[in-house]
């Protein structure tokens, strides 16, 4: 055998095995793999999402590979790749959009990958289980809610968003204009529409309605608390907190503060922690070789006033799965 022959060799066969070890994955180690393909690393919501997903993963003894896709579809599906080409075992997904998702989770299904879809919907007709909230009746309550605290009606600036995202579609097609139908005297004054849910978007359209309607406005509602948030602190910048209700969705720990501190009326608790529960059993399932009996698990809301800020109880506020915590306000 040739020195160069045998040096070529070496070569290939080093190739051969490093191949092996890293183009496999570390899915095919023996430990349950699972990537997080996540919404957006600064909103409040998505950060404890990805906090109680990777809780319960590996509370399980598996690991999670987590993946954050700012609000951009395109990087989404590139994560998705990225994942697959990573060789997880299952991918949990938080979908940028309901309908330019199908890409992302059509790709990873193809490759073998059973996706599970937590918070929002994909139109993609090939993921395993969806888990996310009862949205339509997230906006029919808030709405009730505005209707119980002005019965006599009042003129509502609504601040929507993200666009294309399937919960707040269902929300507010489903949940709060059926709703509002129902209350002809609740105006809504004008919609601004936002492409994520981040607070200084919510601030922006908030100060504009201000300048515009100014007197006119009695609440501020929006489809989760980012927006609301902004809502919060135009709203007290204007000096117009004893006149302007604000009223949230998606209880983030800023928004359950700002309900403590009376500067929201109201949220509703989106449990990211019985998300990732239900997830949990999701994928015991897959692996046992079984389908779920529910395409869709819808979680219910919980409604949080300043009645009961302090009671409400969700392992977000500390505690576990089996013994939650209570939220500690700042003083």
């Amino acid at each position: 055998m040739s020195k160069r022959f045998f040096m070529l060799l070496c070569v290939l066969v080093l190739v051969a095995s490093l191949t092996a070890v890293f183009g496999a994955g570390r899915a095919e180690t023996g430990k349950v793999v699972i990537g997080l393909s996540m919404v957006q690393q600064d909103s409040d919501w998505w950060a404890t999402q990805e906090r109680m997903l990777r809780q319960a993963i590996e509370a399980e003894g598996w690991e999670a590979i987590t993946v954050w896709a700012a609000g951009d579809q395109s990087k989404q599906i590139s994560d998705v790749e990225d994942l697959i080409a990573r060789k997880v075992n299952y991918i949990i997904m938080g979908p940028i959009q309901q309908a330019g998702s199908v890409v992302a989770v059509d790709n990873a299904a193809n490759a073998g990958i059973p996706v599970l879809l937590v918070g929002r919907l994909s139109d993609s007709k090939n993921s395993y289980a969806s888990v996310v909230a009862h949205e339509p009746l997230f906006g029919s309550l808030q709405i009730e809610q505005i209707h119980k605290d002005f019965p006599n009606g009042a003129n509502v600036v609504y601040l929507y968003g993200p666009v294309g995202a399937g919960y707040a579609v269902q929300m507010w097609e489903l949940g709060t204009l059926p709703t509002l139908a129902k209350y002809p005297n609740i105006k809504i004054l004008f919609r601004y529409d936002h492409q994520s849910d981040i607070t200084s978007q919510g601030m922006a359209s908030a100060e504009d309605a201000i300048t515009r309607f100014g007197s006119q406005i009695n609440a501020i509602a929006a489809t989760n608390d980012g927006l609301g948030l902004g809502g919060v602190r135009a709203v007290q910048a204007a000096g117009l907190g004893d006149k302007i209700k604000v009223y949230g969705a998606g209880l983030t720990m800023m928004g359950i503060q700002a309900v403590y501190d009376g500067t929201m009326q109201y949220t509703t608790l989106k449990s990211q922690a019985k998300n990732a529960a239900k997830l949990i059993e999701l994928v015991k399932l897959a692996i046992s070789g079984g389908k779920p009996t529910e395409k869709v698990v819808m979680i219910p809301p919980t409604v949080v006033t300043k009645e009961n800020v302090l009671t409400v109880a969700d392992p977000m506020f500390g505690g576990t799965f089996t013994a939650p915590g209570t939220f500690q306000p700042k003083k």
